[in-house]
């Protein structure tokens, strides 16, 4: 126990496991090997001799010789005689109805995949061609094989005489989910890595609100695909969240299906699920719509002292146990933990990067650390709430106030995110900008609120000066430089450079009695508002240190910082005597 919560009960990466993982490695590598030497001979000696072969011909040496066979292997989970899943449990396979898969043709072969958008009753198969490679395409329920999706005589649109979309797929993926988190996963998850005392905290799906904070995602098929992975993930364990979006895409994210209301943009939207589970009194839960997998490392703290790269730590990680679990089994793991810390957090999330190895020199659970947006866990008593002047990076601002409000919050730095994040279409990803602009005004407006926490991240691939790290002993003091390097995986610590905690002098701008003006321009954050009438009429001298309360209900001194940007907001004019 640390701080009364489970930490650690000798849990070193297994050999064992590591063992079995970097076989089952091995074997994949030796796979691919053999999968890309046979088709290279195959059509070394011209295939079946012909440009264009039926699905009828079988291969020469038989169909497990054959380019496809070997291609199918890759893409399968392995028995221990290395022989794919039957037919019938591979995700190409019909969901129901079909063409026998004991007709199948010789040449075809079922996949190990499949598309979102193929109706149950198709499967998606793989055949050899002509000159010896290997192609991927779809069987009908009459078995006949269909090379493309649209645009083509015999194409599957042309021939079903309508439009594809992920509803036609939904059973698809749901079946391809319930492989991903198999009944009784989140039991074992539960049981196995949370305490007696923390099992009582556990709870029950009713308590929940899970919001999926979305927009502009649902008329785009790769969008239409991520949000349906989501919203699979919460049928298959009897819950239907809520989809909070902009009003414009409102009625395409019911058209699949959704439980969807207007959320507004961003900071809006994360406040309306924070406000909705407070007015019901039960816990909050915001979701991004692109998260795939909830995966959880089952290990304690490594000491990687003297190590000068991560190989030991990547090692280390074959031989972890691994949950993959729901995004229930997830929230009510994080909120047990908040519940069992004696500091009684009221935010608790996930690490923030899909990095798994990085974190295992870290302590399982950390206190003062950002909390990522894509997935938390709110109290339904916290005050705390984004601000919504902020349209990027409103997870470190409401992680902060969380710090402030709560005197920490409670991050797992075993549980991870599969994630596209930074590239999916619409979204927070088209309030970004290619030079990093957006990024750095609230990059500003984060230095102006809590200052000394954040740092540049010059270690992040992107526009100059967007990205930021977070070091909550730094709160109040004033820092220099990048942040340094980490000498080993273990390391996290921050130098912080001390600086007077004193309010800039203003006289050099301002006249200390020159006399403030509030011009009623309006901001779309009340507080602002507020703030900047209370100063009408009053001199300059007069307004520094008075108090005010921010949007996430913290009380706050004003001073010159807020001036400026009161001033740049167009809400104040200073009126020089």
């Amino acid at each position: 126990m640390v701080n009364g919560v489970m930490t650690s009960k000798g849990r070193a990466p297994s050999g064992a496991i590591a063992k079995a993982n970097l076989k089952k490695r091995a074997t994949k590598q030796d796979m691919m090997a053999k999968a890309q030497n046979v088709e290279a001979k195959f059509r070394k000696s011209g295939g079946y001799g012909k440009a264009v072969v039926s699905i009828w011909d079988a291969p020469k040496g038989g169909i497990e010789k054959s380019p496809a066979y070997r291609k199918l292997l890759t893409r399968c989970e392995l028995d221990a005689k290395g022989k794919p899943p039957p037919a019938e449990l591979r995700n190409g396979a019909p969901v129901k109805g079909g063409f026998p898969l004991k007709s199948y043709p010789p040449n075809v072969l079922v996949d190990a995949h499949r598309v979102s958008w193929l109706p149950d009753d198709w499967a998606q198969v793989m055949k050899n061609t002509g000159p010896g490679g290997v192609y991927h395409g779809w069987m009908s329920p009459e078995g006949k094989f269909a090379y493309h999706k649209q645009g083509y005589p015999g194409a599957i649109e042309g021939t079903l005489g309508r439009k594809l979309t992920v509803m036609d797929g939904l059973n698809g993926m749901m079946r391809s989910i319930r492989k991903i988190v198999p009944p009784g996963a989140d039991k074992k998850f539960l049981h196995d890595c949370l305490s007696p005392a923390e099992r009582k905290h556990i709870a029950p799906k009713e308590a929940f609100l899970f919001g999926v904070v979305s927009g502009k995602r649902a008329n785009i098929e790769s969008g239409q695909h991520d949000i349906m992975i989501v919203e699979g993930h919460f049928k298959q364990v009897g819950i239907r969240p809520t989809w909070y979006v902009d009003a414009e895409s409102l009625e395409d994210y019911k058209k699949l299906g959704l439980d969807a209301k207007v959320g507004g943009k961003l900071t809006p939207a994360r406040n309306m699920v924070l406000d909705d589970a407070q007015k019901k009194n039960l816990v909050a839960v915001e979701i991004s719509d692109d998260i795939s997998k909830w995966i959880y490392y089952d290990c304690g703290k490594q000491s990687y002292v003297g190590e000068k790269d991560f190989k030991k730590a990547n090692r280390d990680l074959l031989g972890v146990p691994k949950h993959v679990v729901s995004p229930l089994a997830a929230a009510q793991f994080v909120l047990a933990k908040m519940r069992s810390d004696p500091g009684k957090p009221h935010l608790g999330g996930v690490y923030p990067t899909s990095n798994a190895a990085i974190t295992l020199g870290q302590s399982e659970f950390s206190r003062q650390h950002f909390i990522l947006g894509d997935f938390f866990v709110a109290e339904p008593s916290s005050p705390c709430r984004f601000d919504p002047e902020m349209s990027l990076k409103e997870d470190y601002d409401y992680t902060c106030s969380h710090v402030k409000q709560h005197g920490c919050v409670l991050r797992c730095n075993r549980m991870f995110l599969s994630v596209k994040h930074a590239t999916n279409a619409g979204g927070a990803v088209a309030a970004r900008d290619q030079h990093g602009a957006k990024e750095r005004v609230n990059i500003a407006i984060l230095n102006e609120k809590w200052p000394g926490v954040f740092r540049i991240n010059t270690r992040r691939k992107g526009a100059s000066d967007s990205e930021v790290t977070m070091n909550w002993s730094g709160y109040g003091k004033t820092t220099s430089g990048p942040a340094p390097k980490k000498a080993t995986p273990g390391a996290f610590a921050t130098k912080v450079k001390k600086a007077s905690l004193k309010s800039k002098n203003v006289a050099g701008s301002f006249p200390s009695s020159s006399v403030v003006h509030y011009t009623k321009e309006l901001s779309k954050s009340k507080y602002l508002n507020k703030r900047s009438s209370r100063c009408h009429g009053k001199t300059v001298s007069e307004i520094m240190g008075m108090k005010y309360t921010d949007a996430s209900g913290n009380e706050r001194s004003y001073n010159s910082s807020d001036l400026k940007y009161d001033i740049n907001g167009g809400r104040l004019k200073v009126l020089k005597k």
